[in-house]
């Protein structure tokens, strides 16, 4: 079983949708796809009162392009997942609880048997901690993944992106693309806007050796910007 990692620059810039994009795009190729979130925070409550995960369900959602409902359960996509919005092990700490560091790894062999690849969607950018000894880049050093690192297009994304590029590199990870994503519709804001048409530019010089994909606002479609007409697939 294959394993990628859908790592961010920061929080808020988009890995569920761009990973769930991805899973979509695996299963429409023929090859058996999972998602896998080894822990969430931040639960919302639907009209009926009960608690529910929104990148949690968006990931099975995603899976149940290629696979049966029976295969694919909430735990199965997210075996820990707890209420407050804020750092994982943070939010299990105000709920008595704690985040159990092995599930965080072994949740990724209950997939095995069942998929051929595994999308797995961290929490936060790198160092955002899961559990008080585990990070996103501690467990993607222990998985040893493809990496696909997601940025939002906004300013300040240009150092964002290299240093979570570097550090990847430097733990000795393969980074297969970054995706530029596009998390808000076109703002009046000009220093906002001038660095959006910008950025990609910037990061096609500043990363020559990393394939950059770009994603428009609320669309299902990933661009190749530095070899046109390339997909995502064909970099993984």
């Amino acid at each position: 079983m294959k394993t990628i990692l859908v790592t961010g620059t920061d929080t808020a810039v988009g890995k569920t949708w761009i990973s769930s994009i991805l899973i979509r795009l695996l299963n429409q190729a023929g090859i058996r796809t999972g998602g896998y979130k080894p822990v969430c925070s931040g639960a919302e409550l639907s009209q009926d009162g009960s608690t529910f995960w929104a990148d949690v369900d968006a990931l099975r959602a995603a899976c149940l392009t290629g696979l049966k409902e029976t295969v694919v359960s909430e735990s199965l996509v997210c075996p820990q997942r707890f209420q407050s919005p804020v750092a994982p092990n943070v939010a299990a700490r105000l709920e008595g609880r704690e985040v159990d560091d092995l599930l965080l790894r072994e949740g990724v062999n209950a997939w095995r048997g069942k998929v051929e690849q595994l999308v797995v969607e961290g929490a936060g950018g790198l160092y955002c901690p899961l559990s008080d000894r585990t990070t996103v880049l501690d467990l993607a050093v222990d998985l040893q993944p493809t990496v696909v690192v997601v940025a939002a297009n906004r300013l300040g994304v240009i150092s964002h992106t290299r240093l979570t590029v570097e550090t990847l590199k430097r733990h000795g990870l393969n980074v297969a693309a970054v995706v530029l994503n596009e998390v808000r519709p076109n703002q009046s804001d000009p220093d906002q806007q001038l660095a959006r048409d910008s950025n990609a530019a910037q990061l096609t010089h500043w990363l020559p050796q990393t394939p950059l994909f770009a994603c428009e606002w609320n669309q299902h479609v990933l661009t190749c910007l530095s070899k046109p007409g390339a997909t995502l697939l064909d970099v993984l």
